[in-house]
């Protein structure tokens, strides 16, 4: 079976759009939401009525978290609360109830055997970030409640490592895009960003899951930039937010 992944919308429904475009040519079997639909972006009701509607299952990202009041969002810079109390403001009973009903982790045992994480499925409330060995070996502290892949977003980065032993941990080169995982470990992947890539290609990214080839397959898809650039100066959301976008950082 084929499943498609992806996480850290954040209210950018252009690129919301070319990504389920692109997951629709696919034809997967599952799709799965890694958190954040919202926050930063312009499009938070449109970005939620299409996440009720494609997704398979999810979990809660740190913003849709600071939305529904489950985390504590008074260290978060003036900017982002702006943002997330503006969108408390925006959206409405329904779309408020989707982001509240999704919890920190959600497993699919069968088929597959994989995991879901916003951020490091270590201590999922928390929201720590993945972006080296580093914190890959920290999960030798859960290894027990890991899954073969376990596959989380947060950082806007797309990262592949595997859990090796020992409590040691290797990054693995995705830069042929299509990866083999049958390590017979914990594979841990990072799944990149639809709506705010931060690792300079500002395309938005999603990866698919073969559980029968066991493979990872890392994706990236252009959308009108521009679109959402306008749109956040047009409602006055910080500028910031949407010209970073042009980059992807």
């Amino acid at each position: 079976m084929i499943f498609a992944l992806f996480g850290d919308v954040h209210s950018n429904f252009p690129a919301l759009e070319a990504v389920v475009k692109e997951i629709k040519k696919i034809s997967p079997d599952g799709i799965y939401f890694l958190g954040d639909a919202v926050g930063y972006g312009p499009w938070p009701k449109e970005t939620l009525d299409q996440l009720k509607e494609i997704v398979t299952e999810g979990v809660l990202g740190n913003h849709d978290a600071g939305v529904v009041g489950k985390t504590d969002i008074s260290d978060y810079y003036d900017a982002v609360r702006y943002v997330i109390n503006w969108t408390t403001d925006t959206i409405t009973n329904d779309q408020y109830e989707f982001l509240d009903m999704l919890k920190y982790i959600h497993v699919v045992d069968n088929p597959g055997n994989f995991l879901l994480s916003h951020g490091s499925p270590r201590m999922p409330e928390r929201y720590d970030y993945i972006f080296g060995c580093k914190s890959i070996r920290k999960l030798y502290e859960v290894e027990p409640y890991l899954k073969e892949v376990n596959f989380v977003g947060h950082s806007h980065y797309m990262n592949l490592f595997a859990m090796t032993g020992s409590e040691k941990a290797v990054e693995i080169d995705i830069s042929t895009q299509e990866i083999e995982i049958d390590y017979g470990c914990p594979v841990v992947c990072v799944c990149g960003s639809v709506g705010q890539p931060r690792d300079g290609d500002p395309r938005a990214g999603f990866v698919t899951f073969d559980t029968d080839k066991k493979v990872i397959k890392f994706h990236r898809v252009e959308y009108d930039i521009e679109k959402t650039v306008n749109k956040v100066k047009e409602l006055r959301l910080p500028r910031s937010f949407g010209e970073r976008l042009r980059n992807g950082y």
